[in-house]
């Protein structure tokens, strides 16, 4: 299957997903992120806003429960001319502002993280495999971003955003581990 089609298919699936099952499979999502090591020694991190339309997986518990633990939490600001990220570090949600692609993103005042300086990135995606393989919306931020870190790679994904294999492109940086409310991927790229 194309990458264009399974990222229609899984979109669909998740978009009929029921806020309260949404919710249950989102606490879960952070049981199982909030008990890795990875997460409990890292310093930085870099987390993601939700699209709330695309019900991606809620990581604004978790970035108010780094941000209470004294970490350092930066979330991506997208650069449309050369689909490149910039991280701006936050200290509450107030920090962040609806950018043109209507999902909040830090403010331009927020004080800018650099790659190296990162220790944890938790990535969203559509679609996953267990070799590390993934699936965005198609514009390759994060793989531009994943080529300037050298820190774990974390997807919070549900269950369902899990293939047997989905396609790979030379361009495209695999992840070290996939949290969904079922199990813990630990991949083979």
């Amino acid at each position: 299957m194309e990458k264009s089609a399974i990222r229609l298919a899984i979109r669909l699936k998740r978009k009929r997903i029921r806020p309260s099952v949404k919710k249950t499979k989102d606490a879960a999502i952070h049981r199982k992120l909030s008990h890795l090591a990875l997460w409990k020694t890292a310093k930085t991190i870099v987390l993601y806003a939700p699209i709330p339309h695309e019900k991606e997986v809620d990581t604004w518990p978790m970035i108010k429960r780094a941000l209470k633990n004294h970490k350092t939490v930066a979330l991506p600001v997208t650069n449309k001319k050369d689909k490149s990220i910039t991280l701006r570090q936050i200290t509450s949600q107030d920090d962040t502002e609806l950018c043109d692609l209507n999902f909040p993103e830090p403010k331009k005042s927020c004080e800018e993280i650099k790659p190296d300086q990162i220790d944890l990135v938790i990535i969203p995606g559509i679609a996953f495999d267990k070799q590390g393989n993934r699936i965005g919306f198609g514009h390759g931020y994060y793989d531009r971003l994943l080529k300037k870190t050298i820190c774990p790679v974390i997807a919070l994904a549900y269950e369902f955003q899990i293939l047997h294999a989905i396609p790979r492109q030379e361009h495209d940086v695999p992840i070290h581990m996939i949290v969904t409310e079922k199990n813990i991927y630990y991949t083979t790229p």
